[in-house]
């Protein structure tokens, strides 16, 4: 089952209302007062836009909250994935968002909750995203009916290297290789640590230029020289496929078995001493 968060997870659901009348003045020191960063701004009944303490900074004490409102009140569904959220702030440039449960006015989360949130969603020692990014990219795509590749790898004999190298090695040897993958993948694919030595890539591609992308990545880190000479390689899973129509399955499903099937092809990669396996999806209905 995958766990995504949502903004419901994490916003805040105390808040305070203020009228588009009110003095500057008086809602900069209310906000100081109840510790808060900003405010929904009412106007008889109806929800008019949102004021932040950094606008009240920026406007002159004597003059009221509708002069220091900066454009209409953007607001998002409680159920949202983080992932959505943040593309939201990226593309808007705001530093707080309201928050709707159910039709109503329910919350507010800010730019910085959300980016301490999403913090945690980073692998510490490679400094990638966790498996649940690939995941919310993965479902986007499919639900636009875009072309996708999930390419898995995997580094062969990791285990016996880290016993016999080191934990310190075999950490080593993990930051060196996804910062091979990062830095070689193209720039509209998505790259995740995925768990231990495994590593996924989604490709908004054909699964051809997923196989490429595969093979290219298994001969960049083949040729590279690690840490004390250790030779090093990869196996490497991939399958792809298209949303053609409208169906009533769930693409968060369809996604986790995309990402199963690739996980397994990289298995069987490595057990046949093979670069890579493939699974290609055949049909126009069968990926979801």
């Amino acid at each position: 089952m995958i766990n995504i968060k949502r903004v419901a997870d994490i916003y805040s659901k105390e808040f305070y209302a203020v009228d588009v009348l009110d003095g500057v003045s008086k809602i900069r020191s209310f906000l100081l007062e109840t510790e808060s960063g900003c405010c929904p701004v009412m106007d008889e009944g109806d929800l008019v836009g949102v004021i932040t303490y950094k606008d009240l900074l920026r406007t002159h004490p004597n003059r009221i909250i509708a002069d220091a409102m900066r454009g209409e009140p953007i607001t998002v569904p409680a159920e949202m994935p983080l992932w959505q959220a943040e593309e939201i702030f990226k593309e808007t440039g705001l530093d707080v968002v309201l928050v709707q449960d159910e039709g109503r006015l329910s919350g507010i989360l800010s730019r910085n909750l959300l980016e301490i949130q999403l913090g945690s969603h980073i692998d510490l020692l490679t400094g990638l995203y966790k498996s649940d990014y690939i995941y919310y990219h993965g479902v986007r795509l499919l639900k636009n009916k875009q072309e996708i590749s999930v390419i898995f790898f995997d580094i062969d004999n990791f285990g016996v290297i880290d016993k016999t190298y080191g934990h310190a090695v075999g950490d080593i040897i993990l930051i060196e290789v996804s910062k091979l993958l990062r830095e070689n993948i193209p720039s509209e694919a998505f790259l995740c640590r995925f768990g231990g030595d495994e590593f996924a890539v989604l490709l908004p591609a054909h699964l051809d230029e997923g196989a490429a992308l595969a093979y290219r990545m298994a001969d960049i880190i083949g040729r590279h020289s690690f840490v004390r000479g250790i030779e090093i390689s990869v196996s490497a899973g991939a399958i792809g496929g298209r949303r053609h129509e409208e169906r009533d399955d769930d693409p968060w499903n369809t996604m986790e078995q995309l990402i199963n099937i690739a996980s397994l092809r990289s298995t069987e990669a490595k057990k046949s001493n093979a670069t890579l396996f493939m699974a290609e999806i055949q049909g126009a209905n069968e990926i979801a």
